[in-house]
């Protein structure tokens, strides 16, 4: 039973690869020319990953978008509220979706293993978007060309959830190249310590020399380590944060897009806008209308 609603014409571009115990495992892909929608679930009892392998995905929640690209990857998990959304997939796309109940990820995994397992994340909504490591992309390739004998299709596909799973969670990399850096507990303190400044400073953000400066270490080990840690540049976690911000103060302190922009310390709204734009796929004044 797949996942999503959609037309008899994607159905054939729709691969169940393995469904058991509410875990199902999906192929995707749009070889037409014309983007296609999908209604789907977030639900509260699972989790959801969505592995993009070529293309451009979107996940239309309202007036929200996230956007997947080519070698990314977005984690869903909302145990305090369920969603419909909808799964935008633009022509010449390749997706893959992992859907698994929580309880199976307790039957299968430790809360050492995994700490979303602990009770002290259990109850906390992660939406987690990162770069696809090789060893991941290298392992969901082949599902896109190999063949498998129906005899052992089931444990086949079984195998490669768990090898996704485990590969995603892992704090190494199977391959071997996490960054260097990370092992040094000196280094991993500094560039924390640099995400803190960046959030408390960022109506004007520093530069990354003066950041690296700030926290005595060398800039290459601050952008490498950096992006290892919280999977995006330095100037795209501020910008995604700072949109963040956009976001609450339109929602909460109901602020027009004029006064959000000069509050975030744009000095032509425009810039805000497009910064916005890119970030959401609409811009604030769609936002705002959309509530």
């Amino acid at each position: 039973m797949s996942n999503f609603s959609s037309s008899s014409l994607f159905l054939s571009h729709h691969v169940n690869l393995f469904q058991d115990q509410g875990i199902s495992f999906d192929r995707y892909e749009n070889q037409g020319d014309q983007p296609i929608l999908l209604d789907a679930q977030l639900r509260k009892d699972r989790i959801q990953f969505f592995f993009g392998l070529e293309g451009t995905t979107r996940l239309h929640f309202g007036p929200y978008i996230r956007s997947i690209d080519s070698e990314n990857i977005t984690f869903l998990f909302n145990p305090l509220q369920e969603h419909n959304f909808q799964i935008e997939i633009t022509p010449n796309t390749k997706l893959i979706t992992l859907f698994i109940p929580l309880e199976k990820l307790h039957k299968l995994f430790t809360t050492e293993d995994l700490p979303i397992l602990s009770s002290d994340h259990i109850q906390q909504k992660i939406y987690q978007d990162k770069p696809m490591h090789q060893s991941i992309l290298l392992t969901l390739l082949p599902l896109y060309k190999i063949q498998i004998n129906k005899t052992i299709e089931h444990t086949y596909y079984y195998g490669k959830f768990l090898e996704v799973v485990s590969l995603y969670f892992s704090d190494k990399e199977a391959d071997n190249t996490s960054c260097p850096f990370l092992n040094d507990e000196n280094i991993l303190k500094k560039i924390k310590e640099a995400k803190e400044i960046l959030i408390t400073e960022l109506k004007n953000p520093p530069t990354i020399a003066e950041l690296a400066r700030k926290v005595s270490i060398p800039e290459y080990q601050l952008k490498s380590g950096f992006k290892e840690l919280y999977g995006n540049t330095i100037y795209g976690y501020a910008l995604a944060k700072k949109m963040e911000v956009a976001r609450k103060l339109m929602d909460v302190e109901n602020l027009q897009v004029n006064e959000v922009a000069y509050d975030l310390g744009y000095s032509n709204p425009s810039h805000f806008i497009t910064a916005f734009k890119k970030q959401y796929g609409v811009t604030p004044k769609k936002y705002l209308m959309g509530k």
